[in-house]
């Protein structure tokens, strides 16, 4: 079973390059930790991956900010165990919802600061940065949109 592991683990490095993840540690990480139907410990991550602790620790913070991440001492060890959630659907909702708060403060800010750039854009440098800022503005009120189409979507997948 550890070579058709290893063949999941290179498709989800490969995924990583096509989607911009040239960290291969990153995404051996990530697909070893999909793969595992238990905790493992992170002394037996390192090993069946043969990356060092720092490096299996390194890449679980960073995972840790894109996908959840249990951390679970046992009574009695001192090993540290490690469990992915592997509900996509749950992983993209606590992605949209971040997103969503990204939104709300745009929406909340960025009307204001246009204004104020309208008010006091004398130079063309300036209508330039005006209209750019303007731009941003439409764009996330499209991304709003979308995201909310998209969530739908996802809506309609879990009944």
């Amino acid at each position: 079973m550890e070579d058709l592991d290893n063949k999941f683990i290179d498709f989800y490095k490969e995924v990583g390059k096509a989607v911009g993840v040239c960290d291969p540690i990153l995404m051996g990480i990530f697909a070893r930790l999909y793969i595992e139907p238990d905790e493992i410990s992170m002394e037996d991550l390192a090993e069946k991956s043969g990356y060092s602790l720092a490096s299996i620790s390194n890449s679980v913070k960073m995972l840790s900010g894109i996908v959840p991440i249990n951390r679970i001492r046992k009574p009695g060890s001192k090993r540290l165990f490690l469990k992915m959630d592997k509900d996509f659907l749950s992983v993209i909702q606590a992605h949209v919802a971040k997103q969503e708060a990204v939104l709300k403060v745009t929406k909340d800010r960025i009307p204001d600061l246009i204004k104020e750039y309208k008010d006091h854009a004398k130079s063309q440098k300036d209508k330039e940065k005006l209209k750019c800022l303007e731009g941003y503005y439409r764009q996330v009120v499209v991304l709003e949109t979308a995201t909310k189409d998209f969530m739908a979507a996802f809506d309609k997948v879990k009944e």
